[in-house]
């Protein structure tokens, strides 16, 4: 398999339901992720990676429950046991979705936040060619799901189909900076998301803001906390303070894709109103050639963090700054239905690390992922 467009993947999960649906239009599906990684040195950092067999990082189940309560309204609920969690079970999605016509869809409740080209099937590896998505570009996993409400209308307009998305809510959560944890609350969190497909190609482009309150302390001991109380002993306080300060997150993608080929562009931008955290630009580009069951695939992705202001607040980012590109080659065979197997290699090059030079190595990552 090249390459499932998300609403492709859609079709194919519920279908492998059809057999456990029952008359009443219960449905139980779901998706599993088993997968292995190992880096050749420690001297870098890959979604928690060491230089022994991890076999948690990349292992996922869930099982998605959805009852058709009438002609218009529908539950669902999305139940997640991820090895990075010590396999706790939550749930990632819980709503209520209402059809107010066969184009535009009201959902309330726990949603997944549409930051990326493959936000809403973001942890189902059996989506996408790479063992997991990059992290340059797909970051934000503390921000993964959002409490509120979305619409969505979705048109075509001659030989362009497209879909517009709208959301609104608030979440809390814990946010890591450096390794190190802090806690925050987004208010007013909400975007708007359009995709527009004609032919082999494809556009997204989407804007999410919030209002973010965190517990930053200047008596605290971890690194923003320092940044915030240096800054307040020098009389820049204000710069750094992070209450009520407004961030943005803009992304674009493009993709196209003829049944052998496939390429895929993503570009994203995340900007702060506080100087505490970092702006930050990403990027990656992959392509993808099919050979019967089998697909190769090789990816390009970087991140850069941005300094801003006058000298003594740039000298203070700098300490925190962040620069790395990855080269991925992989490959995925699509052995059965509804299951693939990937092995990839990854060439990491962290430029700069916390304001200093980074190294290099390598993460050697292996996954079987399944839907059923």
């Amino acid at each position: 398999m090249l390459r499932i467009k998300p609403t492709l993947l859609a079709v194919a999960v519920l279908a492998s339901a059809q057999a456990s649906a029952s008359d009443d239009d219960l449905r139980i599906n779901g998706f599993m992720s088993v997968g292995v990684g190992m880096l050749s040195t420690d001297d870098i950092a890959v979604s928690g990676f060491d230089t022994d067999a991890n076999f948690s990082t990349d292992t996922i189940v869930a099982l998605q429950i959805s009852k058709q309560i009438n002609e218009t309204t529908s539950a669902t609920t999305q139940l997640v046991s991820r090895g990075t969690e010590s396999y706790d079970t939550n749930s990632a999605w819980a709503y209520v979705t209402y059809a107010i016509d066969s184009d535009t869809d009201v959902r309330a409740g726990r949603l997944r936040t549409p930051f990326f080209y493959y936000s809403d099937f973001l942890e189902v590896g059996y989506a996408y060619n790479w063992v997991r998505p990059p992290e340059e570009v797909y970051s934000l996993d503390a921000l993964a799901s959002v409490n509120g409400i979305d619409v969505t209308h979705r048109f075509n307009m001659g030989s362009t189909d497209g879909s517009v998305q709208t959301y609104f809510g608030r979440l809390d959560t814990s946010y890591a900076v450096i390794g190190e944890a802090y806690e925050l609350e987004l208010k007013n969190f909400g975007g708007v998301v359009l995709n527009l497909n004609r032919g082999n190609f494809g556009t997204r482009l989407s804007y999410h803001r919030a209002d973010v309150y965190g517990d930053l302390d200047a008596t605290g001991t971890r690194a923003l906390d320092g940044l915030v109380a240096f800054a307040t002993s020098v009389g820049r306080g204000d710069d750094f303070d992070i209450t009520g300060q407004t961030t943005q997150f803009v992304e674009a993608a493009g993709t196209w894709e003829n049944g052998d080929y496939a390429v895929i562009a993503e570009y994203t931008a995340l900007r702060h109103g506080t100087a505490s955290m970092l702006d930050a630009n990403a990027f990656l580009v992959t392509g993808a050639k099919r050979f019967g069951t089998t697909t190769v695939h090789a990816t390009y992705t970087t991140r850069r963090d941005l300094t801003d202001g006058d000298a003594l607040q740039k000298s203070l980012q700098t300490n925190a700054q962040v620069h790395e590109q990855s080269y991925i080659l992989g490959a995925r065979y699509d052995y059965d239905t509804g299951t693939a197997f990937k092995f990839e290699v990854q060439y990491q090059d962290e430029k700069t690390i916390g304001g200093v030079d980074g190294k290099s190595g390598m993460l050697y990552s292996a996954a079987i992922d399944l839907v059923f």
